[in-house]
């Protein structure tokens, strides 16, 4: 089956046929791939609501905290997925966010931080 141009909203976890908002990535998705990038899209909403709820508690700290890595791995594999598959301006996009390296590459130099 021929790809067909979906857009993406990452933060308000949406893939859509026509372009509604501004924050959207555009791909180029077959029926197998688009059923992939939702299962990444649910995995990272569900992870996301996950850390949120630590985020209440004011004395624990996030730097250790396996749903901040959880997360942090389960953006990471959504960007890369959708850079994958995306256009050549969401390829752009996210190259000029600059987002896969640091995901990839988290500083944890500073003292307290070893793993």
């Amino acid at each position: 089956m021929t790809p067909q141009t979906y857009y993406v909203s990452i933060t308000s976890g949406t893939i859509e046929r026509e372009p509604s908002n501004t924050d959207q990535l555009a791909i180029q998705a077959s029926e197998d791939q688009l059923d992939v990038l939702k299962h990444k899209l649910d995995k990272e909403i569900f992870t996301n609501e996950i850390t949120s709820l630590r985020a209440v508690i004011p004395f624990k700290s996030a730097d250790h905290d396996k749903s901040e890595e959880q997360y942090s791995e389960d953006i990471r594999d959504l960007y890369t997925y959708i850079y994958q598959i995306g256009t050549p301006e969401t390829k752009n996009h996210i190259d000029s966010m600059k987002i896969l390296p640091k995901l990839t590459n988290q500083d944890y130099t500073m003292p307290g931080y070893e793993k």
